[in-house]
């Protein structure tokens, strides 16, 4: 029984609540109006008894309006909510992202700054060793060149994942002052 009626007040009337309160303002019109003709009929009927009547009737009409207006602004509310957690989650699944991103970055230049440390310290002591030989020190110097390279470019790579970080922090900062904001206005 229960289910039957949650089933109704769900699927009739928030969904209508103008024809819900069409139908209960006709309703208690009719109601009022049967015992308005029944006391007609028996005689006993005063000037303030048709006052009432129809007084009631604009009493209930302000109220099927107050009623339709909540049941919209619950809806509202609604969308709302759904609308900030959608938001908020997006913004979380950014952050997991950035988050993967930035440890990918880092094991990279780990896994290349060891190996490229080995190869500097190489070739500085091969420098050292042979600080004649013309062809072994320019085979060295392009290898430090390459090396300087691969450092410029896990430097940039740093570089742009700083901007990723920033450009999350800011664009997530201003989101929660859009919703702080929102929620102020109401």
């Amino acid at each position: 029984m229960r289910k039957i009626w949650r089933d109704f007040v769900e699927g009739f009337i928030l969904k209508h609540p103008a024809l819900f309160s069409a139908v209960v303002i006709y309703l208690y019109y009719l109601f009022t109006t049967l015992d308005l003709f029944k006391k007609v009929k028996e005689g006993i009927v005063s000037v303030s008894d048709i006052f009432t009547h129809f007084d009631s009737l604009l009493w209930i009409w302000g109220l099927s309006y107050l009623f339709v207006k909540l049941v919209n602004l619950q809806e509202q509310r609604h969308r709302e909510e759904k609308l900030r957690m959608e938001q908020i989650k997006q913004y979380e699944t950014q952050i997991a992202k950035l988050k993967a991103l930035k440890d990918f970055t880092f094991s990279l230049r780990d896994l290349i700054y060891n190996p490229l440390t080995v190869i500097m310290s190489a070739s500085a002591r091969i420098e050292r060793r042979f600080p004649y030989d013309n062809e072994t020190l320019r085979d060295v110097r392009a290898i430090e060149q390459g090396c300087r390279r691969i450092e410029k470019l896990l430097m940039e790579v740093k570089e742009f994942e700083e901007k990723l970080v920033i450009g999350e922090e800011t664009a997530g900062s201003e989101a929660v002052q859009e919703q702080l904001v929102s929620s102020q206005t109401k």
